[in-house]
């Protein structure tokens, strides 16, 4: 007998109840101290304006929420185990629902996805997912094929909520959602014939189990609507991103969480032709939905148009019903690739944010300014409504949202539109590589060497390029050719208009409404060299094995960007010395510049031998033999130049006062990317730790290092970088470091806006001019100790308005912006533009026997910009190896 059937028995739910009481719980939430109305749903709890929700006559066999975890929707939050269970429950209980786990999170979470569909079409989920990958490639299809499944395949919706986690309504809403469409009749049912409804009930797992723990352990018996009450208070890293503070809501292109790639795996297998991503903000806020603010994506902007109006339109008729106010086109935009909403539609669906009033501030209920009440259950019920109007909206239009997305595919198929290439040698090529794959965007090979007439990718005139064998090239002729062109391209121009009428709400005093960067060109933010081909490039998909060897004195691996740090770290924690050239050199294997690593063998055996190989085949590096310490050219293998690398004690200082996206970039990066032993510490126990335990601490950007650590932190850092500490830091932390005389370092006056009578506002208009929202800058870079393995000067993302000047002196100042055309790609007024040119990027600067190392932008930014990376890890994992082998450093 089927589990679904035994639940339709009282034991049967008896037994849904026990398995959810026997599930692990953390301490759980006070119940309320009064009883609901005998008149509250059972679905949500009674919502503050006294309002019950139009929802369609419900099958009472379907086992609500309400039935199985023993509260209405909205009284209090749902653990994750809990929404797991009941959602398992629920498809159990209906034909109409299945679920299966797509992946699971850095803490071991599982991530689901629940269909809800007619149950002719559950039955067979599995041939209609294997329907997908061929209308995805509609170009594949014979015609008449391709008509077919145009008229009988079912459109699919995709629902995803709670990518950030403390915006917490959303997963409660998930539950509400299913329930709905697992027990509707009517119109909803009979939508179910036509699409597949998707449901991702709990984007982030780890995230929104982190609030909730923070917030029950926060609250009282009764939850108190005072907005300054400590249970509106996140603690420290808060919720909104995952384990590693990262923002899953920025990272749909770049996958560089595990719980992205997931998701995009089993995006890549439904395709579906519409995605709603669902937020809170402000707790003052109302509503947002579609139409989106501008600007959208050029790309895009003529398709989605249309669409964003369609849904939009029934989103505010529902709302309208209810007399519930919202708002549309002000302040999310659909521009940068990254997100939930325009993600999908690069993919040639129809991606669509809704954000509720809320937040992580609004806990369970919270008092607004006016004096009313916004409950969790309000913010439950309008998520619900939007849900139910979303999925009948596809309902209406389903053939239309189908025929659309094939058309999309069809059309980008057949696009005569240009070859993206860049030469296999270079550090992060192969990355790149695999990441567009990852995306399903078809990557080939050169099989020959050719002359073309190509444009350089960073910018400048068309020219004769020699491209090597084995040289990646994408072009846009194929399904996903949208998605490649907007990856790869330097930028996306943004309209004319909304450039115009940004400068005027500065100049009235206004913020501009740059909501994100304006650039993120994945070859410039990778720092390769590439290009631009108008002519279609042949090719093999086959990859080439990078060469390994190693020799009878040892062997060498050139740099290769994360790759070698891997590679390093893997050596340290195994206690295998290596060394680390500062300078160039020549072997009858070429050319090896600075930043090679030597491994020594130093008589050890063939074991030795093998278990170098397996390491560079495990971290993905060339390893190339040498039988002679003796060179063509350049440093011989037992110069003073090749420095002994020993392994350094780090910590990274995160806690209240530090910036969690930044802290989580550096975390991720040296836990999962490079796997380097580290520490991470507590800024607010720093004062106290005993600092000589570490050779290196790494501040993040922050704005509490001044009140965390006061006189007596920094008097105890003073001695620990005399002692031969190396001090990264970044960002905001520089300006504490200023402050207390640690840092040499000094931020650019604003250059020459005059006080003409209009005083102190003119000069806060020109400093906001001043704001660069997210630019790719082109730089200059000095040959250093400290930046040996960069092959180029890196491209660098460029966010705010603090600019610093260079010192003028080679051994201080490593990386500084162009001092000429400084923006490479994105938007910066011209007054930032002007400030821009020749400040101060990296600098480093000795204090007693130790080293500060300043930088002033994120130079792990969002972890995609890989290009910047061997900066911040050269100073991280060698800087106390460099500090004690001197070479000018």
């Amino acid at each position: 007998m089927r589990f679904r059937d035994i639940l339709h028995r009282p034991v049967g739910l008896l037994l849904v109840l026990g398995l959810l009481a026997l599930a692990p719980t953390l301490p759980a939430q006070p119940p309320p101290a009064r009883p609901l109305p005998e008149q509250a749903p059972s679905l949500v709890a009674p919502l503050t304006d006294g309002q019950r929700l139009p929802l369609p006559e419900l099958d009472p066999a379907v086992p609500s929420p309400a039935e199985l975890l023993g509260h209405p929707l909205g009284l209090r939050f749902t653990r994750h185990h809990e929404i797991v269970a009941y959602l398992d429950a629920l498809a159990a209980a209906s034909p109409r629902v299945t679920t299966w786990r797509y992946g699971e999170t850095y803490e071991g979470r599982p991530l689901m996805l629940v269909a809800v569909s007619s149950p002719a079409n559950i039955a067979r989920l599995d041939a209609i997912a294997a329907e997908r990958p061929r209308l995805a490639d509609p170009a594949g299809l014979q015609a008449s094929e391709r008509q077919r499944l145009l008229a009988t395949a079912p459109a699919v919706v995709w629902l995803g909520y709670g990518v950030h986690g403390n915006e917490s309504s959303s997963a409660e809403a998930a539950m509400a959602a299913a329930y709905v469409l697992a027990a509707a009749q009517g119109e909803l049912a009979a939508a179910l014939d036509r699409i597949v409804v998707l449901i991702d009930p709990l984007l982030n797992p780890d995230g929104r189990e982190r609030y909730v723990h923070g917030y029950q352990t926060r609250r009282g018996e009764e939850a108190d609507p005072d907005p300054a009450a400590l249970e509106h208070s996140e603690p420290w890293p808060g919720g909104r991103g995952n384990h590693y503070a990262i923002d899953l809501n920025r990272d749909w292109s770049w996958l560089t969480q595990k719980e992205t790639r997931h998701r995009v795996a089993a995006f890549r297998r439904w395709e579906p032709q519409v995605y709603v991503d669902y937020h809170e903000m402000g707790a003052e806020s109302t509503y947002f939905f579609p139409p989106a603010a501008e600007p959208l994506h050029p790309r895009l902007a003529h398709r989605a148009r249309r669409w964003l109006e369609t849904f939009g339109g029934g989103n505010a008729a529902a709302f309208d019903r209810l007399g519930w106010t919202y708002y549309v086109g002000e302040v999310f935009d659909l521009f940068y690739p990254g997100y939930g909403d325009t993600y999908p539609t690069l993919r040639g669906g129809v991606g669509m944010t809704y954000e509720m009033a809320g937040g992580g501030g609004a806990g369970t209920v919270v008092r607004l300014p006016n004096g009313e009440l916004l409950s969790l259950a309000d913010r439950v019920a309008r998520h619900l409504i939007t849900s139910l109007a979303t999925v009948a909206t596809a309902g209406r239009h389903d053939r239309e949202l189908l025929a659309d997305f094939v058309g999309f595919r069809l059309e980008r198929s057949l696009d005569p539109g240009p070859t993206f290439v860049w030469r296999a040698d270079q550090p992060e090529a192969d990355h790149l590589a695999e990441l567009l794959r990852l995306h399903g965007i078809a990557v080939s090979r050169l099989e020959a060497s050719r002359q073309v007439t190509a444009a350089p990718l960073a910018g400048g005139a068309a020219r004769q390029v020699r491209l090597p064998a084995g040289a990646y090239a994408v072009t846009v002729s194929q399904p996903l050719g949208t998605l490649a062109r907007v990856l790869l391209e330097r930028e996306a121009e943004m309209p004319l208009e909304f450039l115009e009428r940004q400068r005027q709400r500065v100049e009235a005093h206004r913020p501009a409404q740059f909501y994100d960067v304006t650039a993120w060109s994945l070859p410039l933010a990778f720092n390769l060299e590439g290009y631009v081909v108008s002519e279609p490039l042949a090719g093999t998909a086959a990859p080439a094995a990078p060469p390994r060897a190693t020799g009878a004195v040892g062997s060498l691996v050139p740099p290769q960007g994360l790759a070698g740090f891997r590679f390093a770290a893997a050596l340290q924690r195994r206690q295998i010395p290596f060394h680390l050239a500062l300078e160039g050199l020549r072997l009858a294997a070429g050319e090896l510049p600075a930043g090679t690593l030597f491994v020594p063998r130093r008589g050890r055996g063939e074991a030795f031998d093998a278990e170098l190989l397996a390491l560079a085949e495990q971290t993905g590096v060339t390893l190339v033999g040498a039988s002679t310490s003796r060179t063509q050219s350049g440093i011989p293998l037992g110069s003073e130049q090749m420095l002994p690398i020993r392994p350094a004690r780090i910590g990274l200082v995160g806690g209240g006062g530090v910036s969690p996206t930044s802290f989580g970039f550096v975390w991720h990066l040296l836990d999962r990317e490079v796997d380097a032993e580290h520490t991470v510490l507590d800024l607010a126990a720093l004062g106290q730790a005993r600092l000589s335990r570490f050779d290196v601490l790494v501040f993040p950007d922050g704005t509490g290092y001044a009140r965390e650590l006061g006189d007596q932190g920094r008097e105890r850092l003073d001695v620990w970088l005399r002692e031969g500490g190396v001090l990264v830091a970044m960002g905001r932390a520089l300006e504490w470091l200023t402050e207390v005389e640690l840092a040499e370092i000094t931020a650019r006056p604003s250059p020459g806006q005059t006080q003409d009578g209009e005083g102190e506002l003119a000069q806060r208009v020109f400093e906001t001019q001043l704001e660069v929202p997210g630019t790719i800058v082109a730089t200059t870079l000095t040959q250093h100790p400290l930046t040996v393995g960069l092959p180029s000067p890196p491209p660098v993302m460029f966010h705010g308005g603090t600019f610093y000047e260079p010192s003028g002196d080679p051994r201080r100042d490593l990386l500084r912006v162009a001092d000429q055309d400084p923006v490479l790609a994105g938007f910066a007024w011209q007054e930032a533009r002007d400030a821009l040119a020749g400040s101060l990027l990296a600098a480093t600067h000795p204090v007693g026997a130790g080293r500060v190392v300043l930088l002033t932008q994120d130079m792990a930014f969002r972890l995609f910009w890989r290009g910047t990376m061997p900066l911040l890890l050269n100073a991280v994992m060698y800087g106390p190896s460099l500090q004690d082998g001197g070479a000018g450093y």
